[in-house]
């Protein structure tokens, strides 16, 4: 990765994040503001991803309170929903790496990710397809 994204539970148990270059800042202030400490919604996002990546849809879009996750072919794009809104393209396999750290960091016993899943599952209402990527069977 081209970049390192450190997260953490602030003040008030609010989630934050540092990057150490600010390549993965919109993408981190996305998972930390817009996904919170929900890590089913992280499980969503993997899926959106996977679903482009293979074809299975053309593009898949996540809007949260603060920005917009926008998986295309090229990539996916996190842009601010600020009247300024900086915009960033990353790629599937940088995007999945980030939003894997972040789950280990939500969810980091098996115990905790198989809760997750089975949270995603019950809303998708289908099995979630990377269950072995997560070290679950």
């Amino acid at each position: 990765m081209r970049d390192r994204v450190t997260f953490s539970i602030g003040e008030y148990g609010v989630p934050s994040a540092k990057t150490e270059t600010g390549h993965f800042n919109l993408l981190a202030g996305q998972l930390i503001s817009d996904i919170i400490r929900y890590a089913p919604d992280l499980l969503m996002l993997l899926d959106k991803i996977d679903r482009v990546r293979t074809g299975e849809s053309p593009a898949e879009e996540y809007e949260g309170n603060s920005s917009l996750f926008l998986a295309t072919p090229d990539g996916v794009q996190v842009s601010d929903l600020e009247e300024d809104g900086d915009s960033a393209l990353y790629t599937f396999d940088e995007t999945r790496a980030v939003i894997l750290q972040y789950l280990d960091f939500l969810a980091p016993s098996p115990a905790q990710k198989q809760d997750a899943v089975s949270r995603w599952e019950a809303e998708a209402g289908r099995p979630f397809p990377a269950r072995g990527e997560l070290g679950l069977s």
